[in-house]
């Protein structure tokens, strides 16, 4: 692997993991939508490295060329390799990067391998629960759902679950003798278990160790546990109680720490104190937001929109172009030929021509006399020198006056700058008082509408107390002409039974009474009719007695 390669790995990661978590963020409000959003970031974080190798590449040359290597022989190559651009030294050998990488992959992988034994040998170790309050909520899964192993160990500090499904439920010794919390703790490790939870760390602890030297990567596995316990506990909170859900979280953190923590393939349901009140102001909250399917699933197919190209490019070295060689010097100028021999004069014939006359030479510049010179530099008259001096003096004073102008127009400036961040602070300070008004305008409505809905609720209050008044008083008034009504009945039967005592005494009305009775298939004998009439005054005092209470009791003011 070379050092390339590895920062193309890692401006991918982070993009996708970026992407990954910002979707998970800012386009999902239900922990289970925010989980699969995350998950699927896993899974394209762990598709990058096959990308790469599936689909074409992509080059592109965004990284500086770099100088091939040219050996230097001889002395004359010297000026050449001197300004021949070096090769940068700084970028590590392929050899390092990989090694280092490799590293790194080595530590997360036997961090994890080292895990899953543990809770492998913590498992076979432990003993199976036998308590009929565990128990119970297993047997009343259905038929077709398998049964997870219900184990306890003490080597954990709280209830954790692994394993592909059926999977393990392991249980500390704490929360095992808490029977009253059986139901919760496992209706939350059920949930892991049938969401795949466990899987899911796995595949996202594996992107972790191809991608290491990302922290966007590390945080994206950090954010996948936390959401997965707050999903799991909104499925556990669909057959488990709120209230005591909430009771059983505080009580597992409020456990001693066990002497061994929580091995890193699982998650143990209270090992996160940071996020714990989080989790209980979510399970607290009654107002449950509707799940987005469609929202999570554009979500993934962007997600994976991106990361398919953004695999397939490749970071490359821009093209060497070598520099151009330096001129050549001029070649020396040849040696000047001899001139050729004039030619032989002819034995006879006329006479050659006289060559020309060379031109006659320019004129001389005539010399300056010394009458000239003395025009430009004699010496200045008295009255010269006196305007001189006055135009001098008049031009220091002038210098003089400017400097005090350019002194007053900085005091001008600075006076200006002053009365301009004094104008700034005093807007400054209107605009906090005009907010602080508006904060207390709105304070003020915000009383008013108050105490207007409490003078609503005030009047509705009193209409609501004089309806249940007057029915008070009609129930009352009722009442009283039920009881008046009823003593009235009283007297009426204590009469009646006077009457019927008298009657009584008669022979020959106690012979009719029985031959009637005994007519209707009833028993009476003379002796029960001659007790009868010697009790019915009695019982018509009484009768009449508690007719006067009722009376009594109908006339008294409520």
């Amino acid at each position: 692997m070379t050092w390339t390669l590895l920062l193309s790995l890692l401006v991918k990661s982070s993009v996708v993991a970026g992407a990954g978590l910002a979707c998970a963020r800012f386009l999902a409000q239900r922990p289970i939508d925010r989980v699969d959003i995350l998950r699927a970031t896993v899974g394209l974080l762990l598709a990058i490295p096959v990308i790469m190798n599936v689909l074409p590449a992509l080059d592109l040359a965004l990284l500086p060329p770099i100088a091939p290597y040219v050996p230097v022989e001889g002395a004359s190559m010297a000026a050449d390799a001197a300004s021949a651009p070096v090769a940068p030294s700084w970028p590590p050998s392929a050899q390092m990067v990989g090694g280092l990488w490799l590293l790194g992959v080595a530590a997360v992988v036997g961090q994890l391998l080292l895990g899953l034994l543990t809770l492998d040998r913590w498992t076979r170790q432990g003993r199976p629960v036998e308590q009929r309050d565990w128990l119970l909520p297993l047997e009343e899964l259905s038929p077709e759902e398998d049964r997870p192993r219900l184990i306890a160990s003490e080597r954990v500090a709280s209830p954790l679950s692994w394993g592909v499904a059926p999977g393990f439920i392991v249980v500390d010794p704490a929360s095992l003798d808490e029977r009253q919390a059986a139901r919760a703790i496992l209706a939350h490790e059920l949930a892991h278990l049938r969401r795949q939870d466990w899987i899911f760390l796995i595949l996202s602890r594996l992107a972790l160790a191809v991608f290491w030297f990302n922290p966007l990567v590390w945080r994206l596995h950090a954010v996948l546990a936390e959401r997965s316990e707050e999903t799991a506990d909104a499925v556990a909170l669909e057959t488990v109680d709120r209230t005591l859900y909430a009771r059983t979280l505080v009580r597992l953190a409020s456990h001693p720490t066990a002497r061994l923590m929580s091995p890193r393939p699982a998650t143990a349901m209270a090992a996160s104190a940071r996020t714990l009140k989080t989790r209980i102001a979510h399970i607290m909250t009654h107002t449950a937001s509707r799940r987005r399917p469609v929202t999570v699933a554009l979500s993934v197919v962007a997600l994976a929109a991106v990361a398919t190209p953004l695999a397939a490019l490749g970071l490359t070295h821009q093209a060497w172009e070598a520099p151009p060689p330096p001129p050549a010097p001029p070649a020396a100028p040849a040696p000047m030929a001899a001139p050729p021999a004039p030619p032989a004069a002819p034995v006879s014939g006329p006479a050659a021509p006289a060559p020309p006359a060379p031109p006659a030479p320019p004129p001389e510049p005539p010399a300056y006399k010394s009458g000239y010179v003395y025009s430009y530099f004699r010496e200045a008259t008295p009255a010269e020198r006196m305007a001189a001096d006055q135009a001098r003096a008049e031009a220091q004073q002038a210098r003089i006056e400017a400097d005090q102008a350019r002194i007053e127009a900085d005091l001008a400036r600075r006076q200006a700058d002053q009365q301009r961040i004094h104008a700034d602070e005093t807007r400054r300070l209107a605009d906090d008082a005009r907010a602080q008004a508006d904060l207390a305008r709105q304070a003020a409505e915000g009383a008013r509408r108050g105490a207007e809905q409490a003078r609503l609720a005030g009047e509705q209050a009193r209409i609501i107390g004089e309806r249940a008044r007057e029915q008070a008083m009609r129930q009352v008034a009722n009442a009283r002409i039920h009881m008046a009504t009823g003593a009235v009945q009283m007297r009426r039967g204590a009469q009646q039974m006077r009457e019927e005592a008298v009657r009584l005494r008669d022979p020959a009305y106690r012979a009719k009474q029985i031959a009637e009775n005994r007519e209707r298939g009833g028993v009476v004998t003379d002796a029960e009719l001659r007790d009868l009439a010697e009790t019915l005054p009695d019982k018509a005092k009484d009768m009449e007695r508690r007719a006067d209470e009722l009376e009594a009791r109908s006339r008294k003011p409520s």
